[in-house]
């Protein structure tokens, strides 16, 4: 019984010891993650639109409104707004798919890439190629888009294009509805 009551001390004084040399750790890397997160976003977004001089998160009524937004960006050109950059979460085959849109005051998309996904690789994973991607710049977003009508699935990978796409039209619907 003694030592039963020996090993699991020592096996609490162990798991106490790691679980707080992991919060410290957590607790340094934290800043630093989240700076290269923001980092990696504004190169994506710079991507989307070169043109912008600066990017402004927007808040205020509205802004989070549609589900699957989780950020806004304006872009700007010479002190004006000139587009919009909206970042939306959805659910891939794999985890989420954290996708950023940009959109042009003109209702036109500038483009959209792929920031965060976890889907199958070499098949869903396509989203984030330049082939599927590509498709969405300059289309209209007067209304929803359509799989496989307004632009093509990545073939054997539905549910990574729907994730995509269902991203995307988040954007759309924000932007119809509290940006435009």
């Amino acid at each position: 019984m003694r030592d039963i009551v020996k090993l699991g001390l020592i096996l609490f004084i162990v798991t106490a010891v790691s679980a707080g040399a992991l919060s410290i750790t957590n607790d340094i890397t934290k800043d630093i993650i989240e700076e290269k997160a923001i980092e990696a976003n504004k190169a994506y977004m710079q991507e989307i639109l070169p043109d912008a001089e600066d990017f402004n998160v927007m808040e205020g009524p509205g802004i989070l409104s549609v589900k699957g937004v989780e950020e806004v960006y304006e872009a700007l050109k010479g002190g004006e707004t000139y587009a919009y950059v909206i970042k939306t979460k959805t659910k891939g085959y794999g985890g989420d798919v954290i996708i950023l849109t940009g959109i042009n005051v003109d209702g036109t998309i500038a483009g959209m890439r792929v920031s965060s996904q976890s889907e199958t690789p070499n098949l869903g994973d396509r989203i984030a190629g330049e082939e599927f991607g590509s498709q969405f710049e300059g289309l209209s977003v007067e209304r929803e888009l359509k799989l496989n009508e307004d632009v093509d699935q990545v073939s054997g990978a539905t549910v990574s294009s729907t994730a995509a796409i269902g991203g995307i039209n988040a954007s759309i619907e924000l932007f119809n509805s509290v940006l435009r």
